[in-house]
């Protein structure tokens, strides 16, 4: 064994050459070391603060634990609890030490390490400090920090021997642990991550037998979850882009740890990889913040594609990344892949618009640049427990401003707020009283969840076009339907209609959830004049809008109020609810659109006219039912089209249809008389 000690603190040293204290010293982004002090000071006290990026349950109160225990909970809040126990806090304390050459710091990371080994023996495992995600997360942030203390030689043999041991057993509990539900959810990959980037470090040093067999079986473990987890779209299944996001990190972390030990990770691992970080390119806003879909918060995600920029020299990636990396990158991947990131040209994606059909996820946005229009539409498969009742939602930026946005999480504790934030009403949809399409009846289930349909989009001469159709039933079994269609003009123009279908007299009302930024500068009864900072967007309604204020949670145990307008209507079997967000300088007026035989107007539309500066630029046609009686040709003014979906492009002669869905493009010759 001492001949693999030996080895082992040579490979250490020769993995900690990529880390520079410089690096530390100097700092990346202004303000990261003074916090990075702060946090290890109240460390030092046993004050805890979990406000990293990308903490999965942050909590940015201070709480003193005294006398210590790693079951405290100060909060009432389990995952506080959970958090303390993941110990992702302890590297902020090696780099205090290179920051200031205080013994204390490295010292008082290692008492950490050393006591939560000796407080929890694989005899208590199966407690709240012992949960095996976060044995998981343990395990891996203990991997850097070994081998730091082994390079630096601030750790005793027999210190390294009691971590070490403490490690096999906790991977050993993992795997007899596992259950079938793991292999499609984050948690197991989270597992088997660790499992494997310290077997391929320390591997050689354990001595358990079952060992060699775990780390095998976590290798081609991890290859079938991202199989499962990861549609091939590039997206998560569980419609959550917080743990879209948890799984790419420890999948990047290992696959680097792995490299620097020498062991070959499958391509196939990778291409996986790839596509998880060009979804989460194409999902961020111009202001580079992930929406809030599902259990996420409102997260900044530049330095996520900074590392996917390191781990795959994809210009693109560095364009949606941070010029210089972050610490947390160059922890990560060491002082050469930073050098490699500085010499990586940024470029542009060439690609603008993400459809990820297989998990129902739609991203359009007018550019790349930080003013460019964003829109982001939801409607697929539920997911698992992070997924919210969202279908149909929408969430928008104007000129690089938000203005519809999602209701967040806040917490995971069970109560009514939990609910309601999981609800339809939280979210920017239609709701049929009575028959939502999500009942949630705890944190983590739901008593009844629609089922969505197979959406439609299309995209003609910039304008985009979206069909997001699903089925529900209330508690009498009774069945509904609601097809939403949303029009996106590259003017900043959006029109949504939705068709309401069930049998009797129903109430329905269109939510529409405001950024908390966002001030309602000017109110009419069924419009409203929206303002974030110097950026203004009227909203508007077939119906009159109502105001109050709401909840909305962008971090995780953190709630602000925002401003929520609704719409409320009834009908009769079946109802059309439309709504329109434009500039100051548009116009949306109802038209009449005329089927050829007899001059009869149409039923069953909705047609608007639009206008941009005094000028008629657009006539749109919406079709809510089949036309299967008479003439199917349609008319407005003289133009004559067929489509579900048409719109009319003003021209120097006149209108020029163009069929967005399901139609025939083109003038229809023939005699409308």
């Amino acid at each position: 064994m001492g001949l693999q000690i030996e080895q082992l603190k040579n490979r250490a040293k020769e993995y900690a050459k990529a880390y520079h204290e410089k690096e530390v010293k100097r700092g990346v982004h202004k303000g990261e070391m003074e916090k990075i002090l702060r946090q290890a000071d109240w460390l030092m006290e046993q004050k805890f603060c979990f406000c990293d990026r990308w903490d999965m349950e942050p909590c940015s109160t201070v709480y003193e634990v005294s006398p210590f225990s790693w079951d405290a909970c100060p909060n009432g809040d389990p995952e506080w609890i959970y958090m303390l126990n993941r110990q992702e806090y302890l590297k902020k304390m090696l780099m205090a030490y290179w920051y200031t050459g205080q013994e204390r710091y490295v010292e008082g990371m290692k008492q950490y390490i050393l006591d939560w080994v000796r407080q929890n023996p694989k005899e208590t495992f199966g407690s709240l400090m012992t949960r095996t995600i976060d044995t998981g997360i343990r395990c891996a942030s203990w991997t850097p920090l070994l081998l730091h203390l082994l390079a630096m030689e601030r750790i005793k043999e027999e210190e390294l021997f009691e971590i070490l041991e403490s490690m096999e057993q906790q991977f050993l509990y993992l795997y007899q642990s596992y259950v079938p539900k793991y292999r499609q959810s984050n948690w197991g990959v989270l597992q088997t991550t660790s499992i494997l980037q310290n077997a391929a470090w320390f591997g050689e040093c354990f001595c358990l037998e079952e060992m060699k067999q775990i780390a095998e079986w976590a290798k081609d473990e991890l290859l079938d979850q991202l199989e499962s987890q990861i549609y091939g779209d590039g997206s998560h299944w569980e419609q959550s882009m917080m743990y879209h996001i948890e799984v790419l990190n420890s999948v990047t972390t290992m696959l680097v740890f792995r490299k620097r030990a020498g062991v070959v990770t499958p391509k196939r691992a990778e291409e996986i990889l790839y596509g998880m970080y060009d979804y989460v390119m194409h999902a961020a806003g111009p202001d580079h913040l992930q929406i809030a879909q599902g259990d996420s918060d409102v997260t900044d995600i530049r330095d996520v594609m900074t590392r996917g920029a390191m781990l795959f020299e994809e210009s693109a990636f560095k364009y949606a990344g941070y010029e210089e990396p972050d610490l947390e990158s160059i922890w990560c991947f060491g002082m050469e892949q930073k050098e490699q990131y500085l010499k990586l040209k940024s470029k542009q994606p060439e690609i603008l618009n993400g459809l990820y059909t297989e998990s129902g996820n739609f991203y359009y946005r007018s550019g790349w640049e930080i003013d460019s229009n964003y829109t982001y539409l939801h409607n697929g498969p539920l997911g698992s427990s992070h997924g919210h009742s969202e279908l149909t939602n929408i969430c928008n930026y104007y000129k690089g401003k938000a203005f519809l946005t999602d209701s967040g999480r806040y917490s995971y504790i069970e109560g009514e707020l939990r609910n309601r934030l999981k609800s339809p009403e939280a979210h920017n949809v239609s709701v049929i009283k009575g028959c939502p399409m999500g009942v949630p009846d705890g944190s983590w289930s739901y008593a009844y969840f629609a089922d969505s349909l197979n959406n439609y989009c299309k995209t003609i001469e910039g304008i985009h076009y979206a069909e997001m159709p699903y089925v529900m039933q209330n508690k009498q079994k009774e069945p509904a339907y609601c097809c939403r269609r949303i029009l996106i003009f590259p003017e900043g123009i959006w029109l949504l209609s939705d068709d309401l279908r069930m049998a009797g007299t129903q109430e329905s009302t269109m939510y529409f959830h405001l950024a908390p930024e966002v001030i309602v500068k000017e109110q009419k009864e069924r419009e409203v004049l929206l303002e974030n900072e110097d950026v203004r967007l009227i909203l508007g309604a077939e119906y009159p809008l109502e105001q109050r204020q709401e909840i909305l949670s962008r971090i995780y145990n953190e709630n602000e109020e925002h401003t929520v307008f609704q719409a409320k209507t009834n009908w009769e079997n079946e109802g059309v609810c439309t709504a329109w967000m434009h500039p100051e300088n548009a116009e949306l007026k109802d038209t009449v659109i005329i089927q050829a035989e007899g001059k009869q107007v149409a039923t069953s539309v909705v047609a608007k006219e639009v206008w941009i500066s005094g000028e008629l630029s657009y006539v749109v046609i919406m079709r809510t039912h089949e036309n299967y009686r008479g003439r199917k040709v349609f008319l407005y003014q003289n133009c004559g089209f067929y489509g579900k979906v048409v719109i009319l492009k003003k021209t120097e002669e006149g209108f020029e249809p163009s069929e967005v869905d399901k139609g025939i493009s083109g003038s229809v010759p023939g005699d409308y008389d």
